[in-house]
């Protein structure tokens, strides 16, 4: 005892240094523990905020066009595949993203993963994003279409943000799971129709359906041995669509190089024409009609072509 009481009289300044600096650290140390916590907990309070926010809606499979929902048996699903899709371009993983996209959308919108990269998610998920989906409608032929909505993270911002990108997806069947087209795009469907005339020959092979407007696959072959030009492009609404109740839709005819209508002798080729048609679930387009083809070398008689689909 005595020599601890000398030690302490000979060493107080070491001692009591020593003793502050031990406080010292374990204030420290406490200080440290209090901040990790308080950020877990922040963390787990935004992620639940988010998944409210993001993920989980339950008034989500109402269609805001169509009446009804969506069949309790698809909902979930559907939600998993778009939450998965969205969540990896939010996580900043487009690699992963990408294996989500339909056949369609990858063979027509991006035919590699840089495109898609470069193209859609480059332009939509710079920075810390969030997003809300909500069933848009259901066409007559089982096509599901969501509505959405990609925003800045406003936990992260501070503020709030009533600007937001608008995207509409499809979601396709595909072997035991489902697949996205994304980016307005609806989807493809395998036409086959064909129409003639005593020169022409006219096949729709395919329409690609987006929100805006549709573009037809048309292959052309010349039966004769002169040239012809499908559209003199001297009349307004020679070249149109039609839906089930007689309503004509035009041609973005300036898409159109003037080569694609003009047709030599004896040749075949492939062309595709964007219409104005606007989707809506139940409308079913019945035919597409060239009013105004003339031959190049006499152009005061007209002819027609009439596609039935």
């Amino acid at each position: 005892m005595h020599k601890l009481l000398r030690y302490y009289r000979q060493n107080r300044i070491k001692v009591w240094g020593a003793v502050i600096a031990v406080i010292f650290a374990l204030a420290i140390i406490q200080v440290l523990n209090m901040q990790a916590k308080t950020t877990k907990e922040k963390r787990i309070k935004e992620q639940q905020e988010t998944t409210e926010n993001v993920v989980s809606y339950q008034n989500e499979s109402e269609s805001i066009i169509t009446q009804g929902t969506v069949p309790k048996s698809y909902k979930d699903d559907f939600g998993k595949v778009i939450d998965e899709f969205y969540t990896n371009c939010i996580d900043h993983e487009p690699e992963k993203a990408y294996e989500l996209l339909a056949p369609d959308t990858k063979k027509v919108l991006y035919p590699t993963m840089e495109q898609f990269e470069s193209l859609y998610y480059e332009e939509r998920f710079t920075g810390n994003k969030q997003y809300s989906f909500q069933s848009w409608s259901r066409s007559n032929k089982d096509t599901y279409i969501y509505q959405v909505k990609i925003f800045d993270n406003m936990l992260e911002s501070g503020k709030k943000n009533d600007s937001y990108i608008e995207d509409y997806i499809t979601l396709i069947p595909y072997k035991d799971t489902y697949l996205l087209n994304i980016n307005n795009y609806i989807g493809r469907e395998q036409v086959n129709k064909k129409g003639e005339n005593d020169q022409i020959t006219a096949t729709i092979s395919v329409c690609d359906t987006y929100m805006d407007y549709q573009i037809y696959t048309i292959r052309l072959k010349n039966k004769t041995d002169q040239t012809w030009i499908l559209d003199t492009m001297q009349k307004s609404k020679s070249i149109y669509v039609t839906d089930q109740n007689k309503n004509r839709f035009e041609p973005f005819i300036y898409e159109n190089a003037e080569e694609d209508f003009i047709l030599k002798p004896q040749e075949a080729k492939t062309i595709q024409i964007k219409f104005n048609v606007t989707y809506r679930h139940d409308m079913e387009i019945t035919s597409m009609n060239f009013t105004d083809i003339v031959n190049s070398e006499n152009r005061e008689e007209t002819y027609s072509l009439k596609i039935e689909r």
